[in-house]
C-alpha cells in the first residue's frame, strides 16, 4: 500500500505532538524526576503533633512552594514529618518550620520561616529541623470549644442588646465603611510599595528604643510629676474655674486700663529705652551701689540700733595728718580754700576742685582723678575726673610731683595733735612724748599733774 506524502507529513507532525504530549505528562504534570528524587533533598522535621498535616501537602519558603510533604510519621513522643524539597530553592538551614491552614475547613500546608538577619548556610540533604524550631495551630476541636464556651457564658439578653447597639451602631454607614475599606486597601498597596523604607525603620528603630530603656527610671519620674501635677490641677479645680469665669471681667478692665495708658504708654516706654540704655553704660557703679548699700544700711543699724532710743555708737579710727594733696583746690587765702577747723558755717565748693596730681602719685588715691569711667564712648580702662575728660583726651594732671609736709605740720598754722580727735577739730592733749612713757616718769609725776 502506498502511503502519500501529505499522510506521511500528517503522521510526522501527530508523532512528534505526541513525544511533547507525553514529555510535558511526565515532566510537568507527573513530575517523575520529583518522584524519583532527582534535583532534590530530603529533611525532616519534628512536629509536638500532626496538627493535621497530611502527604502531599506543600512546603512553602517566604510565600513560594519548594516542595512537597511525603510522609507523616509518628516517633518517640513526637511526629515526623518529611520533606521532599526543591534543590534549586533551598531555605536556611536554621528555619522554623510551622503548620498553617490555607483555609479555615483546613488544607494545612508546612511553612518554613527563616531567621532574622544573614540566614546562614542552606538546608542540606537529611538535615532534621528539631522540635524546637517547629510549631503547630491551635486544634480546631479546641478552638470550637472555647468559642462555644465563650458565647454560653454571654447572657442572650445582653447578647441581644448587643446586637441591636451594633445594627444601630452601623445602620446607615455602608457607604463609610466602603470608603475606609477602600482607602485601608490603599494604605497596603503603599506600604508594599515602601517595604524596604519600611524594613529599614523598624531595624533602625531599636537603637532608638534602646536610650529609651536606659531613659525608664527619667521617664517614669516625669510620669509621676505629670501625675502629681494633674492631680493639683483636679484638686484646684475651683479656683481654676473661678479664674476662667472671671477672666472676662479682669480682661475688661485690663482693656480699660491700656486705654487709659495708650497716651502715656508711647512716651514711658520711650523714656524706659533711654534709662535702659543708661542703666546699660552704667551698670559697673550701679551694681557697686546694690552691693555697698545694703553694708551700708546695716552699718547705720549698727550705729543707731532701734532698741536703744538715745545711743550712738561711734568707732572712729583715722590717721593723724596724713600726706596732703594741695594741687588742684583753692589756696587758703582765697573763698573757697582751707579754712579753720572752728569756723562751722557752710560755703560753697568752687567747682573743678579735686586733687590734681598724676594718676600714678599715691597720694589721696580714691581722688576723682581715678574715676573709672563708665560713659559710652569712653576707651576701655580710662579713669578720669570728670565726663568730658573721659570722652576727651583723658585725664591731664596740673602737677609734675607730689608735695611732701612734714606729719606734725598743720595747715591752718596750729600745732598739730597726734590724736584722732585732732583730725576732726577737736581739743585734745598732746601726745606724751618716748621719755614720758616710762615708769621713773609715772613714779615722779603727780597724780594732777
Amino acid at each position: 500500500m502506498l502511503i502519500s506524502r501529505f499522510v506521511k507529513v500528517q503522521l510526522l507532525i501527530f508523532t512528534v505532538l505526541t513525544l511533547v504530549a507525553a514529555l510535558l505528562i511526565v515532566f510537568v504534570y507527573v513530575r517523575v524526576p520529583s518522584l524519583l528524587g532527582i534535583g532534590r533533598i530530603t529533611a525532616t522535621a519534628e512536629l509536638p503533633a500532626a496538627g493535621g498535616l497530611y502527604p502531599n501537602a506543600n512546603v512553602t519558603y517566604r510565600g513560594v512552594t519548594v516542595g512537597k510533604v511525603t510522609a507523616v510519621d509518628l516517633s518517640d513522643g513526637h511526629v515526623v514529618a518529611s520533606m521532599s524539597i526543591d534543590a534549586s530553592r533551598l531555605p536556611a538551614a536554621d528555619s522554623r518550620a510551622e503548620v498553617h491552614s490555607v483555609s479555615a475547613i483546613g488544607e494545612q500546608y508546612l511553612d518554613l520561616i527563616p531567621p532574622p538577619g544573614n540566614a546562614g548556610p542552606e538546608l542540606a540533604d537529611g538535615d532534621v529541623i528539631p522540635l524546637s524550631r517547629t510549631s503547630i495551630p491551635p486544634a480546631t476541636a479546641d478552638v470550637l470549644q472555647s468559642a462555644d464556651g465563650l458565647l454560653a457564658s454571654v447572657p442572650p439578653e445582653q447578647m441581644q442588646s448587643t446586637l441591636d447597639e451594633f445594627a444601630a451602631a452601623f445602620d446607615g454607614i455602608g457607604p463609610d465603611l466602603g470608603r475606609l475599606i477602600d482607602n485601608t486597601q490603599t494604605l497596603v498597596r503603599t506600604a508594599q510599595g515602601n517595604y524596604e523604607p519600611t524594613q529599614k525603620l523598624l531595624q533602625d528603630f531599636q537603637p532608638f528604643a534602646d536610650p529609651q530603656l536606659v531613659s525608664s527610671d527619667a521617664i517614669r519620674g516625669w510620669s509621676r510629676d505629670l501625675a502629681g501635677f494633674s492631680q493639683a490641677l483636679r484638686d484646684n479645680d475651683p479656683a481654676l474655674r473661678s479664674v476662667l469665669t472671671e477672666g472676662s471681667t479682669a480682661a475688661g478692665k485690663a482693656t480699660d486700663l491700656l486705654k487709659d495708658l495708650s497716651r502715656t504708654t508711647p512716651t514711658l516706654l520711650s523714656t524706659t529705652g533711654v534709662l535702659t540704655r543708661l542703666a546699660e553704660a552704667y551698670h559697673a557703679p550701679i551694681e557697686q551701689v546694690l552691693v555697698v548699700y545694703p553694708m551700708w544700711a546695716v552699718v547705720n543699724q549698727m550705729i543707731v540700733p532701734k532698741d536703744q532710743p538715745g545711743a550712738l555708737r561711734f568707732n572712729l579710727e583715722t590717721n593723724v595728718n596724713p600726706p596732703s594733696c594741695v594741687e588742684g583746690w583753692t589756696s587758703p587765702d582765697q573763698p573757697g580754700g582751707a579754712r579753720n577747723s572752728s569756723e562751722l558755717g557752710d560755703l560753697p565748693l568752687p567747682q573743678n576742685s579735686y586733687c590734681k596730681l598724676p594718676q600714678s602719685d599715691p597720694t589721696l588715691a580714691r581722688s576723682a582723678r581715678n574715676l573709672p569711667c563708665f560713659e559710652p564712648g569712653s576707651p576701655p580702662g580710662r579713669r578720669a575726673a570728670t565726663i568730658f575728660q573721659c570722652r576727651g583726651s583723658g585725664y591731664s594732671p596740673e602737677a609734675a610731683g607730689r608735695l611732701t609736709l612734714e606729719p606734725r605740720t598743720a595747715l591752718d598754722g596750729q600745732p598739730a595733735f597726734a590724736e584722732p580727735l585732732a583730725a576732726i577739730g577737736a581739743n585734745g592733749t598732746p601726745a606724751p612724748t618716748p621719755e614720758e612713757l616710762t615708769w621713773h616718769s609715772l613714779l615722779l609725776t603727780g597724780a594732777g599733774a
